[in-house]
């Protein structure tokens, strides 16, 4: 029995040194996402701790160790936890929680030596620490699917190591390990069984789902990269296309808008092209603006926008886009101490879930070179 659970320790911590791997190569790729560092360094510093236990040392040092490198993994992982969503833990709330942990664990090896309040200790402050975190998190906003996994990843960690005190309390295991009979006796309890599957199975299954939602958050942030324009932070002509074609098989009518400003050249003319940019960006911040809607904008050439209004009928698309158009004649744009004022044409169509993308485009193009014909600053529609 005694080597069936070493062997499960064993193959945990290659499990946890893989998956620690792992997370090195993701913070490779993308630098600034610091959790994936710190979820390699808890995984370090938590297989650093499960040696210190093994190496033929006085068991009094051993403890010790472990004493300082267990808390510092938790550490690691609640920090990873909050940096995932641009927080961390306070830095004088970090140390003092690891310089508690390894005094008492000392206290414990030491001056008055008993392994049970050792465990006590060390699973008591991961549980209390993953629930402080966790009830931090609870109180953010949980934006998708991926902040709710890594909750529970923490949540199903701090609920074992919970389970592991209540169990240390009722278990009869010797004050401390020094013969071969009582290590034979320590690792047959309930205790030592709870403690190998923590250790085995429920934290390995925790970092290995961190993993994951840590490799989906690059995904979806190249994907998003993929997608926006990087001046105006709309959707570029290929994000906005395939989002379009996704919404407008899905809703029953829809007003198609395509907006161009104004002698746009002679802004590039007369300010530079980091003028330009300023009034690009302006302009797009008025399309986007309130997106409460369903509202999907994109940039599909260099002053031309194209906006999807799910749920709009001709009527509300027009009036929204007159509404954008009076906006924009009122905006004033401020660059190197000059002020200019540049005006938009809308082209107006509609269709719905029967309709192809390509072809409300194309009526809305026709009507927007009608406006442009008619003297710009105004909207045309689609008959």
């Amino acid at each position: 029995m005694s080597q069936a659970w070493l062997l499960a320790v064993d193959l945990g911590s290659i499990a946890m040194v893989g998956v620690g791997l792992l997370f090195v190569v993701v913070w490779a790729v993308d630098r600034q996402r610091s959790s994936a560092l710190f979820f390699a360094g808890a995984i370090a510093a938590y297989v650093a701790a499960t040696l210190a236990l093994s190496v033929p040392i006085d068991v009094a040092l051993a403890s010790t160790i472990h004493g300082v490198l267990f808390p510092l993994s938790m550490v690691l992982l609640a920090d990873g936890l909050r940096r995932r969503i641009d927080d961390r833990l306070p830095p004088a709330a970090t140390i003092g929680f690891v310089v508690v942990m390894a005094v008492v664990v000392w206290y414990f090896a030491y001056i008055s030596p008993l392994m049970v309040a050792r465990i006590i200790t060390q699973n008591l402050g991961t549980a209390l620490l993953l629930s402080a975190v966790m009830r931090g998190l609870w109180r953010r906003p949980l934006k998708t699917g991926l902040d709710r996994v890594a909750l529970l990843a923490a949540a199903g960690l701090a609920v074992s190591t919970g389970v592991d005190v209540v169990v240390a309390l009722f278990s009869t295991v010797p004050r401390e390990i020094t013969t071969p009979a009582q290590l034979d006796s320590y690792l047959a309890s309930n205790l030592e069984m709870c403690l190998i599957v923590a250790s085995a199975v429920v934290l390995p299954a925790c970092m290995v789902a961190l993993l994951g939602v840590t490799v989906v958050d690059v995904v979806h942030e190249l994907r998003f990269d993929r997608d926006r324009d990087e001046l105006t932070g709309v959707f570029n002509r290929r994000g906005f296309s395939r989002r379009a074609e996704v919404e407008l098989g899905c809703t029953e009518r829809c007003g198609v808008v395509l907006a161009d400003l104004d002698f746009f050249k002679s802004v590039n003319d007369e300010l530079g092209h980091a003028g330009g940019d300023k009034v690009l960006v302006a302009f797009a911040r008025l399309l986007a603006d309130n997106l409460e809607d369903g509202r999907i904008v994109g940039r599909i050439g260099g002053e031309e926008f194209a906006v999807l209004l799910p749920h709009m009928g001709i009527d509300g698309a027009t009036e929204w886009a007159e509404a954008v158009r009076c906006r924009q004649a009122a905006q004033d744009v401020g660059f190197d101490d000059r002020v200019i004022t540049v005006t938009a044409s809308f082209g107006v169509a509609a269709g719905d879930s029967r309709s192809q993308l390509a072809a409300l485009l194309d009526s809305a193009d026709r009507a927007l070179y009608v406006a442009k014909l008619g003297g710009r600053n105004r909207i045309a529609v689609t008959t």
